[in-house]
């Protein structure tokens, strides 16, 4: 035998056999992956200033979540007029180019490792 069954029967108990739940209800994050938890934090009006702003540099933003993510991230990987966005591994496209949710280059992968989009592909 191979995998989780043989640690399950040798420490035979009513977790070994629970339910497998996704690790977002484990760690609590489904509370604050909802737009409800953000409402309060970014106003609607102030969420669609930056989304508009973020399309016009080849980003797109999903929900108040993932502009709270955006803003760190534009806080370590935007140079400003030091010449745009940097990465430590992937290279910045021309808009219109590489991922669709940030135009980092991706290869042939679906799965943006940058800015998570999937399907990442044009």
């Amino acid at each position: 035998e191979t995998g989780k069954i043989v640690l399950r029967e040798a420490f035979d108990t009513l977790a070994s056999w629970r339910r497998k739940e996704p690790i977002e209800f484990g760690s609590g994050i489904t509370v604050i992956s909802r737009d409800d938890f953000w409402t309060d934090l970014i106003p609607d009006e102030e969420f669609e200033v930056h989304k508009i702003e973020a399309e016009s540099q080849g980003f797109k933003l999903s929900s108040k979540e993932h502009l709270a993510n955006f803003r760190a991230f534009r806080a370590i990987f935007d140079n400003g007029d030091k010449g745009g966005w940097c990465h430590p591994t992937k290279k910045r496209l021309p808009i219109g180019n590489g991922c669709v949710g940030c135009c980092f280059e991706i290869g042939e992968e679906m799965f943006c490792e940058v800015c998570g989009a999937y399907p990442a592909q044009r």
